[in-house]
């Protein structure tokens, strides 16, 4: 509304100053000496005006209504100073007056300022009949019919832009009310968001630390030689597990990614190496079920390292692997990676799942990627699930520009496959990594500092470091840990960034400002089962160089701990 009284204001300006031009030039030329000088001092006046409102030292309300003003001592000089007549002119600065004073001022000033502009012809009807002299034919109404009709003409205009002004603006209160009522929505349901991302992270914490030791326990038992039955316990044990943190972890990501606020984390890794230990920890899951995984990779992927988010590969591959098996009742299961386009600089690859299934009709293939549906109602029943895999999948895969396709037919199998194109890692540095002896798995030779406040996660990492000959120092918060480097040289500290007294953020802020150059610049590799939206941002500023999530792989731990230490 304020745009549009501008426009009209700087319009009636213009204007008038051209009005303004052309009285003064005709009035010139035919020697009218009095309108010559008003229009001058009229110009004069709107040209103050234009300059004032221009460099903003007049509000547009003021000048508003010094036009509105200014309009009436035309009208009214017009009347009776000079000419004592009507004119066409003067009645159209009267009809212009009422239009723009109602759209430029309040509705009651209006009011007064356009019965004010109507009053000199009123006065002329009721008390000089002269400016309408001769103008009476039988064509017209009589006095004082013509009269009364003239003054109701006049009322009927200020009436209905009254109204229609009144109306104007209780429609703007009306909507400038919603907008506020709006804008609490949506403050209340950014609260709400926060509120429940909030709830997420900390339930997310909660549920991970448990599962942290259930999964790494297990894992562990699992490596050393045991009886048949112990074994095939544990692994039940290992495959529930997994599976609920598989759970846990697609509610979270969904979260996420219905916000926009997952980004990938880029590391380099071969993915050759990545997709064997992927069907590596399926294969207990495919026997059970006696479905066979078929294996087909493209041998050039041995010697190529990516640099890409190996996390969200690995979920994208375990997603679309279990959804294969799930609803495989026979047959076979094959994942298949193939180079379709190489550069010194980029790899192309396309991944493909297919299984021997029940497979998709054609007008379900498009909305079981979409969130918590199914293809129906008795594979909800027969197969479970929240139906948040493939919808995970999708919008995981359009954050390395990529898009999920897929090809099925009923009780025939489906087949989902997409192509990704990568940044190739350093083959240098990727290959000081294996030459050095990554695989033998003994740290030995470290001296390494765990903070950790939660009692099972650091008897879980004891054991996982004894298994490679490393007998770690702990501390139980941030503070035992900055005294305890005070007192003696470590290579690498394992921060946990939730413990009492002093969390791993403070605790790492503080190692980064000591004195001691060598403490200072020591590797902290952070442990948490949180899953913020500002994760590796708020570490990377705490000075902490990688962080490691809860439940973690033991060969990701040990792979971290040696690049830290050798490479970085």
């Amino acid at each position: 509304m304020e745009r549009a009284k501008i426009k009209i204001l700087f319009s009636l300006l213009i204007l008038s100053l051209s009005k303004v031009i052309v009285v003064i030039i005709t009035a010139w030329y035919y020697q009218q000496d009095f309108q010559l000088n008003r229009s001058i001092i009229f110009g004069v006046i709107y040209l103050i005006l234009f300059k004032l409102l221009l460099s903003k030292k007049i509000s547009i309300s003021k000048t508003s209504h010094f036009m509105v003003w200014v309009g009436l001592v035309v009208i009214w000089s017009n009347i009776f100073i000079k000419s004592g007549s009507l004119s066409l002119v003067i009645i159209q600065f009267i009809f212009m007056l009422i239009m723009s004073s109602f759209y430029l001022i309040g509705s009651r000033v209006a009011l007064i300022a356009s019965i004010l502009a109507c009053l000199p012809v009123m006065i002329n009807l009721l008390y000089d009949n002269k400016v309408f002299s001769n103008k009476y034919t039988s064509d017209f109404v009589a006095s004082p019919g013509y009269e009364i009709l003239v003054i109701l003409n006049f009322l009927t205009v200020i009436i209905a832009h009254y109204f229609f002004n009144e109306a104007f603006k209780n429609n703007m209160s009306i909507q400038k009310e919603l907008n506020k009522k709006l804008e609490i929505a949506v403050e209340e349901a950014n609260k709400a968001a926060q509120s429940k991302s909030d709830f997420l992270s900390a339930m997310s914490h909660e549920l991970r630390t448990p599962l942290n030791a259930v999964i790494g326990m297990t894992n562990l038992f699992l490596s050393d030689p045991k009886s048949y039955d112990q074994q095939e316990n544990l692994k039940i044990l290992q495959f529930s597990s997994l599976n609920l943190q598989a759970l846990i972890n697609d509610v979270l990501d969904f979260n996420k990614l219905n916000s926009d606020k997952l980004s990938l984390n880029n590391v380099s890794f071969n993915l050759y190496e990545q997709v064997q230990n992927i069907c590596a920890t399926m294969k207990f899951q495919f026997e059970e079920k006696k479905i066979n995984l078929m294996i087909d990779l493209d041998d050039q992927l041995k010697s190529v390292f990516i640099i890409s988010d190996s996390l969200r590969i690995t979920q994208i591959l375990y997603n679309l692997l279990g959804n294969a098996l799930k609803f495989t009742t026979k047959g076979n299961v094959m994942i298949s990676l193939k180079i379709i386009d190489r550069s010194q600089s980029h790899v192309k690859i396309n991944f493909a799942i297919a299984d021997t299934g029940i497979g998709i009709t054609k007008d379900k293939q498009e909305i079981i990627f979409e969130p918590f549906i199914q293809a129906s109602s008795t594979v909800s029943k027969n197969y479970g699930g929240t139906g948040l895999g493939l919808a995970i999948v999708k919008r995981l895969l359009q954050l390395f520009e990529s898009s999920i396709c897929l090809e099925s037919q009923p009780n025939l199998g489906s087949k989902f496959f997409f192509n990704i194109n990568f940044k190739i890692g350093d083959a240098g540095l990727v290959t000081e990594v294996k030459n050095t002896g990554i695989l033998k798995e003994d740290l030995s030779h470290l001296k390494i500092l765990v903070a950790e406040d939660h009692v099972m996660n650091r008897l879980l990492l004891k054991k996982v470091l004894n298994k490679w000959n490393n007998q770690p120092t702990f501390a139980e918060n941030g503070l035992e840990a900055i005294a305890k480097l005070k007192e003696e040289d470590f290579d690498i500290i394992l921060m946990d960034l939730y413990m009492p007294e002093l969390d791993g953020y403070h605790a790492a802020k503080v190692i980064r400002n000591m004195q001691d150059g060598r403490k200072s610049r020591i590797p902290i590799l952070a442990f948490t089962a949180s899953v913020s939206d500002t994760l590796i941002l708020d570490i990377k500023a705490a000075g902490m160089n990688d962080c490691l999530s809860k439940p973690f792989d033991p060969q990701e731990l040990y792979r971290k701990i040696y690049f830290l230490v050798n490479v970085q």
